[in-house]
C-alpha cells in the first residue's frame, strides 16, 4: 500500500499462535543491547533478507512474483534476492504435514479496506504462487478469512507467506523462524547473538526482533516454538542472511561451524540445521551500500 504518515503503536494482540497473528508496533520495551548499536546497525533496513536458489530459468518470474507483493507495503524493498543454480535438484518429498521453518508475514492496514487486502490475497492464489496449507487460529479477521489463515510459497524449499490485517500501528514486514520445541531457547540466544539485540516483545513460545521502523513500516525477525510433535524442515532452497559486523569474535561464540564461503560472506547453522549466510560489513561499505539503495531512515 501507498506509504503513509503516521504510526502509533499498541500491545500485541493476546493470541500468538503462528507468528502470523500479531499486528502492531511497541518498541518501548527495548533491553540495553538494542540501545548499545551503532545508528548504522539500529537503522539498517536490510539487516535481515533472505536469498531464494531457484531451479536454471525460473529466477526472473520469481523476483518479479516477490516484488509485486512487496510493493503493497513498500516500493523500494529489496529484501529478497532470487539467483539460480546450475542445474535442477532433484527434490525428496516433504514428510506428510513437514512444518516449513521459514515463513514471512505481512501485516496490512485494515482501515485502507476489504478490497484492497483481498486484491492482493487474489495475487497469492495465482501462478506462480500456490496454496501451501490454512492454518486456524484465534482472534478477530477479515470476512474473507474466518477464523484461518492461507499460507502461500513460490516454489518447493523457499519460505511460506501470510497476510494478515493490521488493526492499529504501522504495516509490517516479518521474517518468521520455527523452532523446533527443545530448541527454542538455545534459537533464541543464538539469533540474539547475531542480530545484536534482545527481543522486544517475548512469550514463552513467541518473541519479535525489531529490525528497522520508521513512520511507514517496521520490519521484524520472529521465532515461534513448535509443538512437541512438530518438527521444522529446513528451506533448502532460501538462506537467510545477516549483516554482521567483528565476524572474528562472533566465530567463537557460534554453536556450529562457521567458514567463509566468498569474500565478504561465511556461512554457519542454526541448533535446528537452518543454513545462515553472515555478511560482514565494514563501517565504509556500510554507508556506500545504503546509499546506493537510496534508502535512508525513511524508506
Amino acid at each position: 500500500m501507498d506509504p503513509k504518515a503516521g504510526g502509533g503503536g499498541g500491545e500485541e494482540d493476546d493470541c500468538v499462535d503462528s507468528g502470523a497473528e500479531t499486528g502492531g508496533s511497541d518498541y518501548s520495551h527495548l533491553s540495553s543491547t538494542s540501545s548499545e548499536l551503532s545508528v548504522e546497525e539500529a537503522q539498517d533496513p536490510f539487516l535481515v533478507s533472505i536469498h531464494i536458489i531457484a531451479d536454471p530459468g525460473e529466477s526472473q518470474p520469481l523476483q518479479e512474483a516477490i516484488d509485486k507483493v512487496l510493493a503493497w507495503i513498500h516500493p523500494d524493498l529489496p529484501l529478497f534476492r532470487v539467483s539460480e543454480r546450475r542445474a535442477c535438484r532433484r527434490r525428496r518429498k516433504p514428510p506428510k504435514g513437514a512444518q516449513p521453518a521459514l515463513a514471512v508475514v505481512l501485516f496490512l492496514q485494515e482501515e485502507y479496506g476489504e478490497e484492497q487486502i483481498l486484491q492482493l490475497h487474489r495475487t497469492l492464489q495465482q501462478p506462480p504462487w500456490r496454496h501451501h496449507h490454512t492454518e486456524r487460529v484465534h482472534g478477530r479477521f477479515l470476512p474473507y478469512l474466518p477464523c484461518s489463515q492461507d499460507f502461500f510459497t513460490l516454489a518447493p524449499g523457499t519460505p511460506l507467506w501470510a497476510i494478515r490485517p493490521v488493526h492499529y500501528g504501522k504495516e509490517i514486514v516479518r521474517f518468521t523462524v520455527y523452532c523446533r520445541h527443545d530448541n527454542y531457547a538455545d534459537s533464541l540466544r543464538f539469533y540474539e547473538l547475531i542480530l545484536r539485540r534482545s527481543p522486544s516483545q517475548k512469550k514463552v513460545d513467541f518473541c519479535i526482533f525489531p529490525i528497522f521502523s520508521n513512520l511507514d513500516v517496521d520490519i521484524q525477525f520472529s521465532l515461534k516454538r513448535l509443538p512437541c510433535d512438530q518438527s521444522p524442515v529446513p528451506t533448502d532452497s532460501s538462506v537467510l542472511e545477516f549483516r554482521v559486523r567483528d565476524i572474528g569474535e562472533l566465530v567463537p561464540l557460534l554453536p556450529n561451524p562457521c567458514s567463509p564461503i566468498s569474500e565478504g560472506r561465511w556461512q554457519t547453522e542454526d541448533h535446528d540445521g537452518n543454513k545462515i549466510l553472515l555478511q560482514v560489513l565494514g563501517g565504509c561499505l556500510f554507508v556506500c551500500l545504503k546509499n546506493q539503495l537510496a534508502l535512508p531512515q525513511t524508506l
